[in-house]
């Protein structure tokens, strides 16, 4: 289905969800993404979601028929998206992601918002009812995030993660999401103490200084870096029964801002071809610029043995999902979103250029030959080139 590209609001919250999506399915066209998939599989009675009376609803059995883990959950209080007035520390939204797939929701909200990586080049978006019904749909979404998205490139609408610092309340500090174009985003290229202003952050993160767990003092414009550290328990900071998982795991955000970072720059090269773009995908997707580690930092939710789990692997056990967490995010210099749906959605020529750049950056180092090695055993259509020693 073509001209769905629209944009995924990471913003603390994973804000507004909007899109072009999920057209009526047609028997002759088969799903273009992850939720189309699902949607045609529960059509033909395939699947079913199951709906937990116990508070969470179709969420648990939603996130696995997607394939999203739980332990993935990131916690943003900042408010934004059309639920604002649902979200604030003492009620944050929670997040799920897989390398396709997020899926956000707001405590409350009468939906769940979800993203999906699609065939046609860019991110299309959905929303599902929360309400319990016998025929579960997702809903395509158009215009409610548009303009805002729009406004933050102007070659394609983009994901947005962002550090937004909040008042006590959840207000953020810049007014309301969409009023200014220049959304502080973060990638794996950003400085630890300019991340994750307005988002919940657990897990042993040593010396490093980041802006999460905290609230803007009265009359203050800034948060400070030194006093949300090595979180490990939210208790006390809200009722940790309205979300699956009591954590807001380091290690999962630090993922899902590489993810984005990814993302975005696949979306704006399918947006408008240059080499100069192609060269910058390949450039991020060997972590150029990467912000160090300041030590070893741990995440509590299990999240990164379960993504390192999901493989694939060489003949030597290597694979690019597995984690450092010492000096640095991975343990190779090649993004594992090469297997994504958003890697595979690029351009013929984009991609060609993407290849070459991947190979010539990575043939450079030991590491790297190391990353050319795993990903000619593991990716299926890795260029002939890279399966020569």
């Amino acid at each position: 289905m073509a001209g769905r590209r629209a944009s995924l609001c990471l913003l603390p919250p994973l804000a507004v969800l909007a899109g072009l999506a999920l057209a009526p399915l047609m028997a002759q066209e088969p799903p273009s993404n992850a939720v189309e998939a699902l949607q045609a599989r529960l059509e033909r009675g395939e699947a079913a979601l199951t709906y937990d009376e116990s508070g969470h609803g179709y969420l648990r059995s939603l996130l696995a028929a997607l394939k999203v883990p739980e332990e993935s959950q990131v916690l943003p209080f900042t408010r934004s998206s059309f639920l604002a007035n649902l979200i604030g520390p003492e009620r944050p939204r929670a997040i799920y992601f897989s390398d396709d797939v997020a899926v956000g929701v707001a405590q409350g909200g009468r939906e769940v918002e979800i993203v999906a990586n699609d065939r046609s080049g860019g991110p299309a978006f959905y929303t599902f009812a929360t309400a319990r019904r016998d025929t579960p749909r997702f809903q395509p979404e158009v215009a409610r995030c548009t303009f805002c998205h729009n406004r933050t490139s102007p070659a394609a609408s983009l994901w947005i993660m962002a550090n937004i610092p909040a008042h006590a309340n959840g207000e953020p500090l810049r007014g309301r999401p969409g009023t200014d174009p220049s959304f502080d985003m973060t990638d794996h290229t950003t400085p630890f103490e300019n991340r994750w202003g307005g988002w919940y952050v657990t897990g042993a993160t040593g010396a490093m200084r980041h802006r999460g767990n905290v609230t803007l003092a009265p009359g203050a414009k800034d948060l400070p870096t030194d006093q949300g550290l090595n979180v490990t328990d939210l208790s006390g900071r809200f009722d940790l029964k309205q979300v699956p998982q009591p954590t807001s795991d380091v290690v999962a955000l630090m993922t899902l801002e590489h993810q984005v970072g990814f993302i975005n720059r696949a979306a704006a090269l399918n947006a408008e071809y240059s080499d100069a773009r192609a060269d910058e995908l390949a450039a991020y997707m060997t972590f150029a610029g990467e912000a160090a580690l300041p030590g070893p930092v741990t995440g509590n939710s299990g999240f990164a043995a379960r993504f390192a789990a999901a493989g694939p692997r060489d003949s030597q056990g290597r694979s690019l999902r597995d984690h450092d967490l010492k000096t640095r995010l991975f343990s190779y210099p090649l993004s594992y979103m090469l297997y994504s749906a958003a890697f595979d959605s690029l351009a013929p020529d984009a991609k060609a250029r993407v290849w070459r750049r991947l190979h010539d950056i990575l043939r450079a180092t030991e590491a790297g030959r190391e990353a050319i090695a795993i990903a000619a055993a593991t990716k299926p259509d890795v260029p002939d080139y890279w399966k020569t020693p």
